[in-house]
């Protein structure tokens, strides 16, 4: 399995978990790396996963139809929610 770096590449409006265009996520293996990652959304993880299991297993994500590695949290954001909404995009490392 790869290592990923997830990182918030846009952030629309206000992250209700205070993420920030830039911040990381860091997945070692099938472990989450606190100590590498910044803030991390449970919620987030809804939509990115699917792309998290195609990049570890060495897929390219146009394979399955994705133009890119990045994927949109489940929070729409204004005027739809309180929060924002953020993009993420996905590498092996």
């Amino acid at each position: 399995m790869a290592d990923l770096v997830i990182t918030a590449k846009e952030v629309k409006s206000t992250c209700s978990a205070g993420i920030q265009t830039g911040d990381k996520i860091v997945l070692r293996g099938a472990t989450l790396s606190l100590t590498e990652s910044d803030r991390i959304c449970g919620f987030a993880f809804a939509n990115i996963y699917p792309a998290v299991f195609a990049v570890r297993l060495g897929k390219d994500l146009r394979e399955l139809g994705l133009v890119t590695r990045t994927v949109q949290c489940i929070d729409p954001g204004p005027p739809y929610s309180e929060g924002g909404t953020v993009l993420f995009e996905i590498k092996a490392l």
